[in-house]
């Protein structure tokens, strides 16, 4: 009796059906959506939010000497924005590792964004803490945008191209460190440098609307189930740990991003300390140091993929590393500016080639559907590095008093990654 009565429910309510309809249809249309966005696009707009995201982030290492001389504090305190953009970046790799599960990689993406937007807004505010708060906030928005474009391009791109792929995205890095080299000195000194941070904003809420038209395709995996907040906050870093190939690949990206955040942050304020050269001839150097990162990046994407070992690529970068770090020792003023090029672009191409390789490779030697979560906690590791590696150039400095040692000391690191790489063998 029970089961005809359900069926005359059904038959005199057909709202059940209905709803099942409008969500069949919402399917299709997302469906036919996907056809109509290709790869192109998506690489293309992830590497469109990256530049804007990265020269962001790089504004204010490229104007170090005009803010220190305003708030009238050292400029070689730029190591602990960096450290602190990196602290709220850990916050939300860790506590919300699962968000872009929950809401999709395009929406989680676009929420990066917009974070990093609101922090440029805060370090306008003319009083130094304001610096402080906005570099934590930028973080955050950091720790959005790593794990959602990793998560699009683990999806979409093809299993043979990926290391180039997320090589090519990985540009977007050095790349928006040229923007921010080339505009910000140059704004900075017509107008003012906060008017460098207001155009970033500007540039940000672009790549926010840019990335909405492909939501509906992107985003079709999202699942409802998951929770944003993370349970278990070291759960994907506690995966990597266990996973022996993560857990070097991971080591290994921690020790190149010290290295690679240290020169990026670190160029225009050794350039005007050690060469006595100007804001914007210093942003010029910057810029060398970026160019160099870009072509590095693809160079190691394209080996790594030609070669089918990662890890021997990377071991090799890192030895290249060492040797250019260990030259750094003997930087003087009366170097020739075509040596200081040379050196700079050396740092660029060594310590800024990994990126792409490194995430791939995470990626592909994640265990099967944890793609997103072994992402999330090596992009942990990588940031520890980050964090603590510009503290350390820092007080080697302060001890020192000497850029040419605190370069140096970017060996260590390289060494670390080196000992890393060595022991994985690809199939």
């Amino acid at each position: 009796m029970a089961p005809c009565v359900k069926l005359l429910q059904t038959m005199w309510n057909p709202a059940p059906q209905c709803a099942a309809i409008r969500y069949s249809l919402r399917m299709q249309a997302a469906t036919q959506s996907a056809r109509e966005i290709p790869l192109p696009f998506l690489v293309s707009a992830l590497l469109t939010g990256h530049i804007m995201a990265s020269m962001a982030l790089l504004v204010l290492p490229a104007l170090a000497p005009e803010v220190a001389r305003e708030y009238m504090i050292d400029a070689s305190l730029i190591g602990y924005y960096i450290s602190l953009v990196c602290a709220g970046q850990l916050v939300t790799l860790t506590w919300l590792g699962n968000i872009t599960r929950r809401y999709g990689g395009c929406r989680i993406n676009q929420l990066g964004h917009c974070c990093v937007a609101a922090g440029m807004a805060l370090m306008m505010v003319p009083a130094p803490v304001f610096l402080a708060v906005g570099a934590v906030v930028v973080g955050f928005g950091y720790g959005f945008i790593g794990p959602s474009f990793s998560h699009l391009l683990m999806r979409f791109a093809p299993p043979k191209r990926r290391n180039f792929i997320f090589s090519l995205q990985q540009t977007g890095v050095p790349m928006g460190g040229i923007a921010a080299a080339l505009l910000c000195p140059a704004i900075a000194l017509a107008f003012g440098w906060r008017w460098a941070m207001l155009l970033s904003v500007i540039l940000l809420g672009f790549v926010i609307l840019l990335m909405q038209r492909g939501r509906a395709r992107w985003d079709d995996d999202r699942d409802a189930a998951v929770r944003a907040l993370s349970p278990n906050p070291l759960a994907h870093v506690m995966l990597v740990w266990r996973t022996p190939p993560l857990r070097r690949i991971a080591i290994a990206g921690g020790a190149f991003c010290w290295a690679q955040f240290c020169v990026g942050a670190y160029t225009v304020v050794a350039c005007v300390k050690v060469f006595d050269m100007s804001l914007i001839a210093a942003g010029g150097m910057l810029t060398v140091v970026q160019i160099s990162s870009a072509f590095g990046r693809v160079l190691v994407g394209w080996a790594a993929d030609a070669m089918r070992n990662t890890s021997r690529v990377l071991a090799w970068n890192a030895v290249l590393m060492m040797v250019i770090c260990v030259v750094s020792i003997w930087m003087a003023p009366d170097w020739p500016l075509a040596a200081i090029y040379v050196l700079f672009a050396l740092h660029g191409i060594t310590s800024g080639a990994w990126a792409g390789a490194a995430l791939a490779e995470a990626g592909r030697t994640a265990p099967p559907g944890a793609a997103t979560a072994a992402l999330s906690g090596a992009l942990v590791y990588f940031n520890t590095g980050k964090m603590f590696g510009p503290i350390v150039f820092a007080n080697v400095y302060l001890f020192t008093q000497s850029y040419g040692w605190a370069f140096a000391s970017l060996a260590i690191p390289a060494l670390i990654a080196w000992a890393a790489m060595r022991p994985i063998k690809t199939k």
